[in-house]
């Protein structure tokens, strides 16, 4: 049960990973002309990179983490309501196993969705 749980976090996070490259490619697009105010002014072009990677880490993260506790208390419900109405016990066991592979995978996408485009951007 817990491979097919994480067969699917992967499909998703494949998923949130091209929409969040769209989104940093056209980000990094609009801002060209402020990319090179920060440029001209002395940052490094690693700083820049840095920052678009801070803001994609706080996209992923900030939605993963908010699927996760919606779903954690869905299901939550879901067990007290079904404990109730048979008048058995259900263990609520948290996923952490399904949450660390989402951490590891938040990070992978943030960091490959930034950097292709913000590298691109840097060289001209």
């Amino acid at each position: 049960m817990n491979d097919s749980f994480n067969v699917i976090i992967v499909i998703t996070m494949i998923l949130c990973f091209f929409a969040l490259t769209a989104n940093m490619s056209a980000n990094i697009l609009n801002q060209t002309k402020e990319l090179a105010v920060l440029r001209a002014i002395g940052v490094r072009k690693h700083r820049v990179v840095a920052l678009y990677f801070y803001e994609a880490m706080a996209l992923v993260l900030a939605s993963s983490l908010s699927g996760i506790l919606i779903g954690f208390l869905v299901a939550f419900t879901m067990a007290l309501q079904q404990s109730l109405m048979t008048g058995s016990k259900i263990p609520i066991i948290f996923p952490w196993v399904q949450l660390l592979v989402i951490l590891a995978l938040t990070f992978v996408c943030a960091f490959c969705s930034t950097v292709g485009p913000s590298y691109q951007l840097m060289k001209k």
